[in-house]
């Protein structure tokens, strides 16, 4: 082989290397443009549209509707029965709009890439290291709010927050603690107890501290009987609480739980101290660890001697799937990261708490942190 052959030759092997990752990115972009203005939906489900018809009702340019559906066409995203039409295959109709894959390619979008693209800024500023300080956190950057914490940005991009607490929703079913912990613990103690642990019928249950609408809450009630709705509360943010009690109101699933506003990085309000259990569900891996200590040290100052600070957390093991080492770096964007059972051990001891239990469940990642004063 000639010098120039060789030189030729290993220009393709690169560009064949990196041009996987560019056509990736290519696909990805055209499919959330093609979400976003709903050209899947105007696809008829059988049979195929002409690109001038797909044109006119989604008032899309023509000649831009063909170069990208030339490419989904290419990539078998997309049918194609004759030159100027497209049909859908099994691949596109997930993303429909109403579709879950539809929602999930949107929220990497706004959640992965924004943040991703500012990441070479970023690392050059701050280093290359994990976010430490909540309020300067690539999400930040990526979204033009460079001090602001994830809620901080929730709070400036109202589209974004719809999103978050959407996909917040949709994952509640994934984590049940039905099978994996047995709150049977707490029935005696329920019937003789009062704030702070005495006895008497008023003391709290359960506060889901960040629950948002109680989703989790509503499952515990409904698999314990002895766990009254009127002994439980979530504790969130003014915004979350707000939203969580018109919600409730308006469909009456959540009669007599508390809906309390505040913060767990302050101390916790009266109405919520005292519980028998501080329940964190899928909440802290959201935060950098001084935040995560500062949290529990909150909880363990509003329990009570007998109270137990409950985590549902994924556990980060070795041999993890690509996938969730995938979400792992998702969530560092906004300054969250999954963390090991060990990882967790130490967080806890920094706030006067011990590891009293570990209950995993044998179908998925996630497990049951039980902590209790050290």
């Amino acid at each position: 082989m000639t010098a120039p052959d060789e030189r030729a030759s290993s220009v393709r092997q690169a560009l064949e290397s990196a041009g996987a990752h560019y056509m990736n990115l290519i696909e990805f972009g055209i499919i959330k443009i093609f979400i976003d203005f709903k050209i899947f939906d105007n696809i008829p489900l059988d049979g195929a549209i002409s690109i001038a018809d797909l044109a006119d009702k989604t008032g899309g340019q023509e000649q831009l509707l063909r170069r990208f559906a030339d490419y989904l066409v290419a990539s078998e995203v997309l049918a194609a029965p004759s030159v100027d039409e497209v049909a859908h295959t099994a691949r596109s109709t997930s993303y429909r709009s109403t579709e879950l894959a539809a929602n999930f390619i949107t929220h990497v979008y706004q959640f992965f890439l924004r943040p991703m693209s500012a990441w070479s800024s970023y690392f050059e500023t701050h280093g290359l290291a994990e976010p430490s300080d909540a309020r300067s956190i690539p999400l930040g950057l990526g979204t033009g709010h460079p001090d602001l914490d994830l809620y901080g940005v929730l709070d400036a991009e109202p589209g974004l927050a719809r999103l978050f607490n959407l996909a917040q929703e949709r994952s509640a079913g994934i984590y049940s603690l039905k099978g994996v912990y047995d709150f049977a613990w707490m029935e005696e103690k329920l019937r003789s107890s009062q704030p702070g642990g005495g006895g008497g019928p008023t003391r709290l249950a359960i506060v889901d501290v960040g629950g948002g609408h109680g989703l989790a809450l509503r499952e515990i009630v409904a698999d314990n009987p002895f766990i009254a709705p009127s002994r439980c509360a979530v504790f969130d943010l003014p915004k979350t609480v707000s939203a969580a009690r018109e919600k409730a109101a308006a469909s009456g699933i959540h009669e007599g739980v508390g809906f309390h506003p505040g913060t767990m990085l302050e101390a916790f309000p009266t109405r919520v101290r005292g519980a028998l259990v501080y329940l964190f569900r899928r909440v802290l891996s959201d935060f950098v660890d001084k935040d995560i200590v500062m949290a529990l040290e909150q909880a363990r100052a509003a329990g009570a001697a007998d109270t137990r600070i409950v985590l549902v957390e994924e556990l980060v093991k070795p041999g993890r799937a690509k996938f969730a080492i995938a979400q792992d770096i998702s969530v560092m964007n906004f300054g969250g990261k999954r963390r090991s059972e060990a990882m967790w051990r130490e967080l806890a001891a920094k706030a006067g708490l011990e590891v009293s239990g570990v209950h995993e469940d044998a179908k998925s990642e996630f497990a049951v942190l039980e902590l209790t004063p050290a």
